[in-house]
């Protein structure tokens, strides 16, 4: 068993291959994919740099760890973190990621990537929004094990199992189908028209950058904007066009009387389709559009394999009102050295005192970017 460790993205492409047999295998979700989690690291290069943790026996891949390193000063010191590709504050997130890991060496593998850990500079580790199954908790369990840990405060996903034929508007409740109807009703009698579209890889740059002009009008009195920041725009852009290039992207957008007056952006894994973004326009949310653009966009992409959508992270009300189950999200912090000195320093646990100057616990830049209620 033989444990690497990846600092570049050319490393990583050239485990593309292998590593998605190994997504594939284990579960991994899309988040996890050598694409994105690529994708992720170039828009961040400046900031945060590839640790990713590989061990391979035999010319097999076992398991792949994909961390990032960054550096954030806290009371003037240098304090190394050490996270999960994705989840850097201000940044946009891979929102499910984890690490990967072949089930049936499970213990031997924890503890080779706990010994890799070890060797590696950090302060603070985090690990959050992992899915919740066994390999997982293996994880966290042998983290705890090892260090310092507080528990993540808990996150939860929704999923919904998408109807099998007809239109995803006949499964939603009595009280939303009226209100929708209603919604399109005033459509009509103010004489609009609405018009669907999926947008082709060639226009995603300009799709990306009305979405970020939406998203900054929406939020801008409501705590500020992340695309104020044009690299996540740029990340979105890279996002969107390596995924839509793939197939595995789908950008749709509801045109009402010409204008863009919501966005919807899916990733298709299997019969998995992820919702990943979610805009709309401020002069029309009177007629509801993101609700609009979601029935249609989903009624597509059922049509073309997808069985469940996952719905990102979060308990919004209109998830619940689809219908979606609500499924729990597991997450682990470790400190060590400064960290945890700092912690007992300022008469606090460690982590209280970071999560003030890292935002650990209020990362919300991940999968939906609104609700599509008005």
């Amino acid at each position: 068993m033989i444990a690497s460790l990846l600092t570049t993205t050319d490393e990583l492409a050239e485990l593309e291959v292998c590593w998605e047999g190994l997504r594939q295998d284990c579960g991994g979700t899309i988040y996890a994919s050598n694409g994105l989690i690529r994708t992720w690291f170039e828009a961040y290069s400046h900031f945060a740099s590839p640790r990713v943790i590989i061990i391979e026996e035999g010319g097999e891949l076992l398991a792949a760890v994909p961390l990032a390193s960054y550096t954030y000063r806290v009371a003037k010191l240098p304090m190394k973190v050490l996270a999960l590709a994705g989840e850097v504050k201000d940044r946009l997130r891979l929102s499910t990621i984890s690490p990967l890991f072949r089930d049936h060496r499970g213990n031997d593998l924890m503890h080779r990537t706990m010994k890799e850990l070890g060797r590696m500079k950090w302060n603070l580790l985090t690990a959050v929004n992992l899915e919740d199954n066994g390999a997982n908790r293996m994880f966290i369990d042998a983290v705890r094990a090892n260090w310092q840990t507080e528990e993540f405060p808990p996150a939860r996903k929704m999923t919904l199992d998408l109807p099998a034929e007809g239109s995803l508007m006949s499964s939603l409740d009595k009280k939303t189908r009226k209100n929708l109807e209603y919604r399109r009703r005033l459509l009509e009698r103010e004489g609009h028209t609405m018009e669907f579209r999926k947008v082709c890889a060639e226009d995603i740059d300009p799709a990306v950058d009305i979405y970020a002009k939406h998203h900054i009008e929406r939020w801008e009195k409501k705590g500020g904007s992340y695309f104020r920041n044009p690299e996540n725009v740029e990340f979105l852009k890279r996002y969107a066009g390596l995924t839509c290039r793939s197939g595995q992207g789908h950008f749709y957008e509801l045109r009402i009387d010409g204008q863009v007056a919501a966005q919807d952006l899916y990733l298709l894994d299997g019969n998995v389709v992820y919702g990943d973004k979610t805009g709309m326009n401020n002069d029309f949310l009177r007629y509801s559009p993101g609700w609009f653009i979601q029935i249609h966009a989903l009624d597509e992409l059922r049509d073309m394999g997808a069985e469940r959508y996952v719905m990102g992270i979060g308990g919004e009300r209109y998830k619940s009102e689809m219908g979606a189950v609500e499924s729990p999200l597991l997450g682990i912090r470790a400190t060590r050295g400064r960290a945890s000195m700092l912690g007992r320093l300022s008469r606090t646990s460690a982590f209280k005192y970071l999560d003030e100057r890292l935002d650990l616990t209020k990362r919300t830049i991940d999968v939906q970017g609104e609700s599509p209620e008005a």
